[in-house]
């Protein structure tokens, strides 16, 4: 049996600071200089364009229909041997 010891770099993942350690010993203080800009696109699921764009699909949805009385959620786990014996016959 063989144990590969990891040093203390390969563990805490040195390698992705490097570029901020050599932006700090160039004397770059301003954080927005250092790196770069990543845009997510709309689709990205939790991002705030896509809360966003529910939140304007949800005031569309009200506008048209009229504001609901009632929101029910419900969590279940499909697993749950009800859920099972109800759907199985059904296909």
């Amino acid at each position: 049996m063989f144990v590969i010891h990891k040093s203390k770099s390969e563990l805490i993942r040195s390698k992705l600071l490097c570029g901020l350690q050599e932006a700090v010993n160039r004397g770059e203080t301003d954080p927005s200089l250092i790196g770069r800009r990543v845009v997510l696109p709309a689709s990205f699921t939790g991002g705030m364009r896509h809360m966003f764009n529910n939140c304007q699909d949800a005031m569309a949805i009200c506008k048209k229909f009229g504001y609901s009385d009632l929101f029910i959620t419900i969590i279940c786990n499909v697993n749950w041997s009800e859920i099972r014996d109800f759907l199985l016959p059904k296909g």
